[in-house]
């Protein structure tokens, strides 16, 4: 498979995925890793968090994460195999601290995964704003994978 149809796979899959897993290093120089609901925008993956705790700790501390993404799976068990599309990306975590940036990472978020309800988005938005922090992954290497 060439380098850009593995790219695309993996890209595929970050866009079909429900959610995503972030890993990341704490200080101690142990793993740590928590699912996100992240959205990709060009080569940048968005999402959102509380203003502190371990995650926010470990991207301070290491910005260089790693993601994965799992976008189809459907278990054949008469064949025993699953058929499945997957990403594995890296980059580099900074919190977004533009205040236009972040409103445009949460109107991502919110088209993401609320599309049915876009009447009140504005209004979450600047309701959440001050107590939300939006963190972006500028994605270096994107892989993918695909069975079936």
């Amino acid at each position: 498979m060439k380098r850009d149809e593995n790219r695309d796979l993996g890209v595929k899959a970050l866009e079909a995925s429900p959610y995503q897993v972030l890993a990341m290093t704490d200080g101690a120089g142990l793993p740590y890793c928590v699912p996100i609901n992240g959205v990709l925008v060009g080569n940048i993956i968005y999402f959102h968090s509380r203003l502190a705790g371990e995650k926010l700790d470990c991207l301070r501390c290491q910005p260089q994460v790693c993601l994965t993404a799992v976008g189809d799976q459907r278990v054949v068990q008469e064949a025993y195999e699953t058929l499945f599309t997957s990403a594995v990306a890296r980059g580099t975590a900074a919190e977004v601290t533009d205040p236009e940036e972040k409103r445009e990472a949460l109107r991502a978020i919110c088209r993401r995964y609320a599309p049915d309800a876009p009447e009140r988005v504005e209004e979450v938005i600047e309701t959440h704003l001050a107590r939300t922090s939006v963190w972006r992954v500028d994605l270096e290497t994107v892989s993918g994978r695909k069975k079936g």
